[in-house]
């Protein structure tokens, strides 16, 4: 039986311009702690750019994500 993937989408606050910074990470776990313990990298639209601890995320959502082609249609 194959796993269903998931998307963690983590919502920073960007230091140098207070704007949001989304990133999304793709993983086979749902669990939000197998990706807390992660750095990911994060850019804003005003140009800062950084890897940063996931811990940091103001928010953060977990979704399943399916790669079949017939859900693209």
């Amino acid at each position: 039986m194959n796993q269903e993937p998931f998307v963690h989408i983590l919502l920073f606050e960007c230091p140098r311009c207070a704007g949001p910074a989304p990133t999304a990470i793709a993983s086979d776990h749902r669990s939000m702690e197998d990706v807390d313990s992660r750095l990911v990298g994060v850019t804003c639209g005003c140009g800062w750019s950084a890897e940063v601890p996931a811990t940091d995320a103001k928010r953060h959502w977990v979704d399943s994500w399916s790669t079949r082609m017939s859900d693209a249609d």
